[in-house]
Parts: C-alpha cells; sequence; structure tokens
C-alpha cells in the first residue's frame, strides 16, 4: 500500500495541532515520496508553518457560512485528489472535511456513541479506541498504526524561521538575559477555568528572585481575559519581571521558550510548545486530565491536587469558571516542584528546532 498525497484534518486548537507533529514524521517515514498536507483552522497556521516535512497547510475558516464560499472549499477539498486522509479531531465538521476529499481510504477513530454516518460513511478504516487515560500524542500515532506503520519518532516538534532565532537572540540582549538563565512563566490559558491565581504567580516568582536569583519572564496572549491575568500579578509582586505579555507571536513564543532554563504555566499551548522544544517544565492541573494533556516526554512535572472530582472537565465549579482543584494549590507546592527542576543536576533537554 503506497500513498503519494495525504492530508492530515486537526480543527480543534494549538495544542492539539502541535500534537500531530509526530504523525506527520511517522507518514514521512513510510512514505518518504509522498506530498503531506494538513487542515487546520484560519489563524493557526504558524503552529505547522516552517516544518520541512509538510509540504501544504490548508486553512479553514471555522465561521464561514455561505454556501458559495463552502462548495469552494468543498471543490478545493476534492480538486486536491488526496489518497490518504487522516482525521483527528472526531467531529462532524472533520468527518464531512474528510468525506468530500473523495480519497480512497480515509481513517479515523471508531466512536460508538457517534452517529453511523459520520463514522461508517464518511471513513474506509476505523481504528478501536484507545483506553481513556491514553495521551492525546498516543491516540494521534494509533490513526498512523492501524495503516500498520509503527512510529519510531514520537517526539513533538516546532520550526522557526531564522529571522525569528534573530529576533529571540536580540530580545535577549536587550532584556539582558541569558540563554538557560532564566524562567518563563506563562500564567493564563484560553479558558480562566485553567488558571491559577495571580497570588499564587506573584508569590512564585518572589521566591524565584530571593531564593535563585532567576529573573522571570512573564508571557500570554493578547487577548483581554489573558492579560488582566498578568498584570493581576504585575500588582501584588514586590520584584520586577520581565513583562512581554501580548507581545508576542507563536513563533518567537516558542523560540524564547527555547532560551529558558524553566516553563512554568498551565494545561495550555505554551506548555505543549516546551515539551516540543525541549525545556523543562513545572504545569499545574486542574479540571483537565494529566493523562490525556501532560506534556509530553521527560524532563516535566504536572503539579495537581488529586481531588476525587478530578478530571472533570468542566468550565470551573458549579459554572463559576474558577476550578478550586487548581486555587487550591499552595505557592510552596509549585515551589517544590520548581526546586527539583533546579538542581543543579537537572540537564536541559535537547531542543527541536
Amino acid at each position: 500500500m503506497t500513498f503519494r498525497n495525504i492530508l492530515l484534518i486537526q480543527l480543534k486548537h494549538l495544542g492539539d495541532i502541535l500534537l500531530i507533529t509526530p504523525v506527520i514524521r511517522a507518514l514521512h517515514t513510510a512514505w518518504p515520496q509522498a506530498k503531506i498536507s494538513a487542515l487546520i483552522p484560519r489563524g493557526m497556521e504558524a503552529m505547522l508553518s516552517s516544518h520541512p516535512l509538510l509540504a501544504d497547510i490548508m486553512p479553514l475558516d471555522r465561521r464561514q457560512t455561505g454556501l458559495l464560499a463552502n462548495g469552494r472549499f468543498a471543490w478545493e477539498l476534492r480538486r486536491r485528489q488526496y489518497d490518504l486522509v487522516l482525521e483527528h479531531t472526531g467531529g462532524d465538521r472533520g468527518a464531512i472535511c474528510a468525506w468530500l476529499t473523495g480519497a480512497g481510504t480515509r481513517v479515523s477513530f471508531d466512536h460508538p456513541k457517534r452517529s453511523w454516518w459520520q463514522r461508517r460513511l464518511a471513513f474506509t478504516l476505523l481504528a478501536p479506541p484507545l483506553p481513556l487515560q491514553a495521551h492525546t500524542l498516543e491516540k494521534n500515532l494509533a490513526l498512523v498504526e492501524a495503516l500498520g506503520i509503527q512510529a519510531q519518532h514520537r517526539g513533538l516538534e516546532f520550526y522557526w524561521p531564522q529571522e525569528t532565532a534573530a529576533a529571540v537572540h536580540d530580545l535577549l540582549e536587550r532584556c539582558h538575559l541569558q540563554p538557560r538563565g532564566f524562567v518563563l512563566m506563562h500564567p493564563p490559558a484560553r479558558w480562566l477555568f485553567k488558571c491559577w491565581t495571580a497570588a499564587g504567580y506573584a508569590q512564585v516568582i518572589d521566591t524565584l528572585h530571593r531564593e535563585y536569583r532567576l529573573p522571570v519572564v512573564l508571557t500570554s496572549a493578547p487577548a483581554r481575559q489573558e492579560m488582566d491575568l498578568i498584570a493581576a500579578v504585575l500588582a501584588l509582586v514586590q520584584t520586577e519581571p520581565i513583562n512581554l505579555a501580548g507581545r508576542l507571536d507563536l513563533k518567537t513564543l516558542g523560540a524564547l521558550i527555547a532560551q529558558a532554563r524553566l516553563f512554568v504555566g498551565v494545561d495550555s499551548a505554551p506548555m505543549h510548545l516546551a515539551a516540543a522544544v525541549g525545556t523543562p517544565s513545572v504545569v499545574l492541573f486542574g479540571p483537565s486530565g494529566p493523562y490525556n494533556w501532560r506534556p509530553w516526554g521527560e524532563g516535566h512535572i504536572v503539579v495537581s491536587k488529586d481531588f476525587d472530582c478530578q478530571p472533570c472537565g468542566r468550565d470551573g465549579c458549579d459554572g463559576s469558571k474558577i476550578s478550586r482543584c487548581l486555587t487550591a494549590i499552595l505557592p510552596e507546592e509549585v515551589m517544590a516542584a520548581i526546586a527539583k527542576q533546579l538542581q543543579p543536576c537537572t540537564l536541559p533537554l535537547s531542543a527541536n528546532v
């Protein structure tokens, strides 16, 4: 069985998109001459751009509703003549896109609770569902294994152009930072119910300055709720972290994380970036399951209260957008994990750039 034109479909979020990069490597190893493309949401192309094994990125505007525009998109999917499609999203939209390609082999997971058309009609091959506690990356590679391929390289990959590397070099100089000489802290997540407390972050920042003499770089997306959390942290700290919140694009953020000695944050796309570029991390988990979403690979520590109700997957306790399993984590618990990561014998992981 040989394929020449392959499409990967992942229509969720930035972290989900990064978690399909081992699939790209596995498919290239199996069929080196094949053209591999990815269908992802518009605006998230930076997560996969510059990847040396990816021939094309096809963006999908999820807000697109017009009949004419959708017809053109469907025609374009069919025109490209894919012969293999791997659909990682698991929803209706991804199933429809896979079916529209007309590819002879269309692979996804078997979902007993999904409708007949969404699984049996849209796909020609369904991989059996993995155990509930399987990591999402392992689930992604299960689609490759359903084709009879055993992935040899199972690490995440994130790439940036030379101009980004040069920009980060200049940024380090302007901020008087040494490579592997600072902690990068990314307090927010896309959803508030995944966030820790501003007071907790402030205490950790001050402790890092007082006990380790390590500068802390604060980052976030420019979204208002993320910037509000950064402002709350800055209002409470006694020291002066370097505030880069809202100022870095995704490529620059990933390249800067690669230069950090340690990443500190929550379950978020930047957490997965740290795993991809080989920077050790301390990550706080609450309502989401670490077994599904923990930083992939060695060298990372997950901090969690492990309440009986975890993981619930809900948007905060009683719909409050605040998760008690996160707010109950003490700064001392986070610092204990950081102390382990900052031991002199701790060696940085090799970056994958």
